[in-house]
């Protein structure tokens, strides 16, 4: 396994060019097929750490993984796995982001993939416990997805799915969308530019269940399958379905906060100590959302529907404005183990999805 490290220096032009081992042309567009389709063998996986730099988590966790090259070899032959440290100007300045958007320099030419699969660790000061990050009609990730549930306990140990509807890769505005795969992996609540130890090994154990997965996928894909099912009751793998984006370069929808007059990263209302640590559970109409500097609770207004769920609640990154500020909304759903998407189609409010 080799380090991205070793071979790039990283001023703005040489990421663009090192992005182009992982990149497509942005209007490619996606192809939702079946599990008993996705055939083509796993071979090249990029684990990403340092897409915001002042989450620490995944900086340590590909560090591991690259004095662990030989180990990782013996157990995962079939996969030739590489490490990327995605923001290190960043990392080195303990900040959020660097002087250019990462996901604009993603922009790169070719009609084919060269990397099978990116895995991009992300940590969140938000209590989101495990939560595992795909886009609908990913079959392969969606699999994937339902393995690494299994192996890390689920909801009852704190790990999820949450699912991205997007029409297109465009669409899909992160790192992950840079490859033919992608599979973001959330932990927390971890305090920006720290280490903690449980979330660590926390991510290390959903990594090393996906490697195991695509391994395995590549070993006997059928046999996986057979034993997927089996763990899966009418092949449905409960998730979290996110709320549709309603401003340019955001996954999910959001409920928005006003922001200080003096300062547009500053909040002018701030989250309900109701709310806090209580990522995904049910909030409905008329529940305390937000207090203002008067003291007085602002209640949700149903906005995105009654009920639904909420996420990256208080989450630091979201305090700034060019993150795109305020809370993330999410509802209960299943997507199907073989097609990777979701069962049925849903109305809450004005939430409406099919």
């Amino acid at each position: 396994m080799q380090s991205f490290l070793q071979r790039y220096s990283f001023d703005i032009e040489s990421l663009k060019s090192m992005l182009s081992f992982v990149c497509f042309t942005l209007s490619f567009p996606v192809v939702a097929a079946s599990l008993s389709g996705s055939m083509s063998t796993i071979r090249n996986v990029v684990v990403v750490g340092g897409t915001h730099g002042n989450e620490y988590t995944g900086v340590w966790c590909i560090k591991a993984l690259d004095r662990a090259a030989e180990s990782l070899s013996a157990l995962y032959p079939s996969l030739r796995i590489s490490t990327l440290l995605a923001n290190p100007e960043a990392y080195r300045q303990n900040k959020r982001f660097n002087p250019y958007a990462l996901t604009k320099s993603m922009r790169c030419s070719g009609q084919s993939f060269k990397t099978d699969v990116i895995v991009d660790l992300h940590s969140t000061t938000s209590n989101m416990g495990l939560t595992l990050i795909i886009a609908e009609g990913d079959s392969l990730m969606a699999a994937a997805a339902a393995y690494v549930l299994l192996k890390c306990g689920g909801e009852a140990r704190g790990a999820r799915c949450l699912m991205h509807s997007h029409p297109s890769r465009e669409s899909r505005p992160n790192l992950s969308s840079a490859a033919r795969h992608g599979f973001t992996i959330e932990v927390g609540p971890v305090p920006q530019g720290i280490l903690r130890h449980d979330a660590v090994e926390r991510t290390q154990q959903a990594v090393a269940a996906l490697l195991e997965f695509l391994q395995l996928h590549n070993q006997d894909r059928t046999r996986l399958l057979q034993n997927l099912r089996q763990a899966y009751d009418n092949k449905k793998v409960p998730c979290f379905r996110s709320a549709p984006a309603r401003r340019p370069g955001e996954m999910s929808g959001k409920i928005t906060w006003p922001c200080d007059s003096e300062n547009v990263n500053f909040p002018a209302v701030m989250v309900h100590k109701d709310l806090q640590d209580r990522d995904f559970h049910e909030i409905q109409t008329g529940d305390p959302l937000f207090v203002d500097l008067k003291g007085k609770t602002i209640p949700y207004t149903g906005s995105h529907g009654s009920p639904v769920y909420l996420m990256f609640v208080n989450e630091g990154g979201y305090y700034y404005a060019s993150s795109g500020t305020g809370i993330g909304v999410a509802i209960r759903a299943d997507f199907n183990l073989e097609s990777g998407k979701f069962v049925e189609k849903i109305t809450v409010g004005e939430y409406d999805v099919s």
